[in-house]
């Protein structure tokens, strides 16, 4: 009995490590998918950028779903896709920054009300997949030092229980 108590202990505890570890390479991932994807749109390498940016986006990162919406928007490394753009809109501008939101708006007001309730859908499910809450991610306007210039600023939060990699 000992043994099985022993040895459920070790077992509940590398499955723990392994949650920890994967949230840790989540964590590396948002970073390096980011700046890959800013890296490659600042050369205008717009497949790479896409490709990057899509990823990050995925993982939460806000600058990055709203850059990828402007990919969508104006068809640079992928299609131009209105609907695409609206969604990562929606999913970016939950963090308040003004500049997103009114872009979001004013592609909100071209659609006609069908294509907004067709895109409904789409935009709650990349809000519940993609948006902060899902992916554990906390934004701030801040000010660079010298600067009155608000940035949006977000970040992956890592569990702080889990094991520095």
């Amino acid at each position: 009995m000992k043994k099985l108590i022993i040895t459920s202990v070790i077992v509940c505890w590398f499955i723990s490590l392994s949650a920890n570890a994967a949230k840790n390479t989540e964590v590396f991932d948002y970073d390096k998918s980011s700046r890959l994807g800013f890296n490659a749109l600042t050369v205008k390498s717009y497949d790479k950028a896409f490709e990057h940016l899509e990823k990050a986006s995925k993982l939460g990162n806000k600058a990055a779903q709203y850059s990828l919406a402007l990919l969508y928007l104006e068809g640079k490394g992928t299609s131009q896709d209105y609907g695409q753009a609206y969604v990562w809109l929606n999913v970016a501008s939950e963090v308040k920054e003004k500049t997103w939101r009114k872009l979001r708006d004013k592609l909100h007001n071209a659609f006609t009300t069908k294509q907004i309730n067709m895109l409904k859908p789409l935009v709650d499910s990349y809000m519940t997949k993609y948006g902060a809450d899902a992916q554990d991610i906390s934004c701030e306007k801040s000010a660079a030092t010298g600067s009155r210039r608000k940035i949006m600023t977000c970040t992956k939060n890592l569990d702080s229980s889990s094991p520095r990699l």
